[in-house]
Parts: C-alpha cells; sequence; structure tokens
C-alpha cells in the first residue's frame, strides 16, 4: 500500500519548545535542548492511500491535495484527519486511467463506439469489479418474427423457425479480458448489477457501441456510471475462476439474468452467478418471487427438471431443440422435504420446478448441497418459441445449516 507524505516546516522566527540557553565563559550563549541536541526545523506526517467516500457518495483513493491535482483527480471532501483529501477518478469515452476506484462515466452525447481502458495500478491486481451504478443502453431486439431456420445452433436449412428475439442489434457492453475468459456482452437495463473481469497488466477495455437507428427495439436515453474496482491477487475474497458475478455477505439474496424485468433475457450469454458459503451454512435453496420470474425461452419440460440434458441446454439428437437450448443450470437440484429427490442440474422454459406453475401459484423452492455454490444462465444465438416468455428469471436464495 502507498503512503502520502505531508511535510510541515517550523517557522525559524519561532522560539524553539524545550531550548535552554548556556552562558559560556566568555559571554557568549548557545543554544541546545535539553539533551545537547539541536531540533529539527519539519516534522513528517504518513498516511496510507486508502479507500474512502467522498461527499458526494462517490468512492476514492486518499491522497494529499497535490497528489490528487497531479493525478488528474477530484477532491471530494477529506480524509486521514483532515490531511488528505478523498480522490474520485472519471475517465470518459477515450480515455485511460490507471487509479483505483475509477468511474466510467458517460456525458449524455456519445455515439458509436465509446472505449475506456483501465489499466492496473501495481503489479499485483489479478481482478476487476464491475459496479453498474447507473447502466441504461438500448435494449435487445424484441421482434419475434422469423426470418431464418437454425439447426442445431447454427443457420441451416432444414431447420426451425427462428427469429433474433433477444440480440443486442443496437446497443453493446462488452469487457475485454487478454488474460482470461471475457464475461458475455450485454445491453439494456443493468443498474444495481455487477460484473466481474480478469485483470491484465495489457489493461482492461471497456467499450459501448452505440447504433444510430433502434433494431427491433426503441433507442434509449443512454446513461452510465461504472465503478471499476481494482483487486490484488492476494485479496481474501476474490470471486472464484469463472464467475461472472459474485454474492457475498449474506445468508439471503436476489439472483437475476441481466435486464431482467425490462423486455426479455439476452441471446448468446453465459452467465455465472457464484455464491459464497457464508460461515455455518452447507445448503442453499432457491425460489422465485413470483411465477413470471421464470420465463426462459422455450417449452417447458414436462417434470420441469432435466438429468440428461436432452430437454434444455442442448439440440437433442435431431438438432432442432424443439424445447430451446436456453436454461438455468444448478449443480445438484433437489426437490425439498423429507423426501428430497435429486432432479439434474437444469431447468428450462416456465420454470416448472422452480415455480409449481404458469400463473397465479406460488413458487416452490429447490435446494442444492453442491458446492461452491452457483447458478448459470446459458442462451445461444436464436430464439425458437416465444409463446412461453422469456423474461429471465429473478431468484430468491437462501443459504441454512439444515442437514449439515
Amino acid at each position: 500500500m502507498k503512503s502520502s507524505m505531508v511535510e510541515f516546516t517550523l517557522p525559524m522566527v519561532f522560539v524553539w519548545l524545550s531550548l535552554i540557553c548556556i552562558t559560556s565563559s566568555d559571554g557568549r550563549q548557545a543554544q541546545v535542548d535539553r539533551d545537547g541536541k539541536l531540533l529539527s526545523l519539519f516534522q513528517i506526517i504518513t498516511f496510507p492511500n486508502d479507500p474512502c467516500i467522498g461527499n458526494a457518495g462517490k468512492n476514492g483513493t486518499c491522497y494529499t491535495p497535490e497528489e490528487c491535482t497531479a493525478k488528474g483527480g477530484s477532491a471530494a471532501g477529506t480524509c486521514a484527519q483532515g490531511y488528505g483529501v478523498c480522490c474520485s477518478f472519471t475517465v470518459n469515452c477515450g480515455g485511460t486511467r490507471s487509479e483505483n476506484c475509477t468511474y466510467f462515466e458517460s456525458s449524455g452525447n456519445e455515439a458509436g463506439s465509446c472505449l475506456a481502458t483501465v489499466c492496473p495500478c501495481s503489479d499485483n491486481i489479478c481482478q476487476l469489479r464491475l459496479d453498474f451504478d447507473q447502466f441504461v443502453i438500448t435494449g435487445p431486439s424484441t421482434d419475434d418474427t422469423p426470418v431464418l431456420t437454425t439447426l442445431a445452433g447454427d443457420t441451416a436449412a432444414g431447420g426451425q423457425a427462428s427469429t433474433l428475439g433477444g440480440r443486442c442489434l443496437t446497443d453493446t457492453f462488452s469487457v475485454s479480458s487478454p488474460s482470461g475468459c471475457a464475461p458475455p456482452s450485454i445491453c439494456g437495463t443493468n443498474s444495481g448489477e455487477h460484473m466481474y473481469v480478469d485483470a491484465s497488466q495489457a489493461c482492461n477495455d471497456l467499450m459501448f457501441v452505440l447504433g444510430n437507428q433502434g433494431i427491433g427495439a426503441s433507442i434509449a436515453n443512454r446513461q452510465w456510471s461504472i465503478k471499476v474496482t481494482q483487486y490484488s491477487c492476494d485479496f481474501k475474497n476474490l470471486a472464484p475462476e469463472g464467475c461472472t458475478q459474485y454474492f457475498f455477505g449474506s445468508s439471503t439474496d436476489i439472483i437475476q439474468t441481466y435486464n431482467f424485468g425490462n423486455g426479455r433475457h439476452l441471446a448468446d450469454q453465459n452467465q455465472n452467478i457464484c455464491i459464497r458459503r457464508e460461515r455455518g451454512n452447507c445448503k442453499i435453496c432457491y425460489t422465485a418471487i413470483d411465477p413470471a420470474d421464470v420465463s426462459v425461452n422455450g417449452k417447458t419440460a414436462k417434470k420441469g427438471y432435466n438429468a440428461k440434458d436432452t430437454k434444455c441446454c442442448g439440440y437433442t439428437d435431431s438438432g432442432k431443440a424443439t424445447n430451446g437450448f436456453d436454461c438455468i443450470v444448478i449443480p445438484g437440484l433437489r426437490t425439498t422435504g423429507a423426501d428430497s429427490v435429486l432432479k439434474g442440474d437444469s431447468v428450462c422454459g416456465n420454470g416448472v420446478g422452480l415455480v409449481t406453475g404458469m400463473t397465479g401459484i406460488v413458487g416452490a423452492t429447490v435446494c442444492s448441497k453442491r458446492q461452491p455454490f452457483n447458478v448459470r444462465f446459458r442462451s445461444d444465438s436464436f430464439e425458437t418459441d416465444t409463446e412461453m416468455g422469456i423474461l429471465g428469471f429473478r431468484l430468491i436464495y437462501t443459504q441454512n445449516s439444515n442437514g449439515c
């Protein structure tokens, strides 16, 4: 951790404290301290460059006022008992920053390609967390008109009628990951969500591509503020490898697909939602707030579950995926109760198993002891059946110690 230094010089005209006057035999006086040494003329105060919270609610780094100005930051309150300022950093399109806790913000008039580069603040940075404090761009296409035929996930003659609904055809947001797997590209409204990505010494690019006309969707009033936090390789709470999102600190929370509640779920997703096992717990259970909160493209399997990936998360032997490829994967999925039964790892369609009916029926609960806890959402590039609804999912999870 770097530290800032503040140096105070005492004016020469001040009387030195703890000094005594000694008169020599020839009448001359000498000034010494009680230990026979001259006092220093200056004092040095150091403080660590720790994270801080500014007046406007933005996080920053504690620097001296001079350091904050030299680094191009903005002072937003004080820190280090008033010796430092909480220095916040912002980057816009075309900019580059290497400070921790940098905000990538829109100016309100972006168009075309908008790229900001975030470089590591030290040579020991392994992970970035992007918090979407505000994130509104044009959502995915909602056009359900069949425009092509697909077979085994690719365009092909003799397949089934498919649409481009769910694809981000107007606006997209993506993050480069030179040292690892990049998270999926997204669009739509995702304020309050977050995303993890492997950091790289080659820097990470955060890119918006903004269309000038809506394709299957109306152009949104675009605005974003993304807080980028850098985590060192020895940070004790790094997200597990391969996680798109990471939830921790509470035994209960809400998880959902990107763009949930704003038209439909996104195509081309591999969203891996990881959940830290909190102390004393060994089981995690999931339930929907409302039956409409589990709605993934494709027909619902009759039994709701899929133990062999033949009903969802696959295209079947024929390649036509009559139940749809898109699915929710929960490892070690079991029903609740004394007669708990293993039900495979995936759920598709309108969430039979996660809800007990299509409309107006209370939610069901499924649980898992498989660790680490995670829920994965997978979707391909095309939609083949839109009758069942395609909002995505929103689930409440609760951890407990029952049966540990």
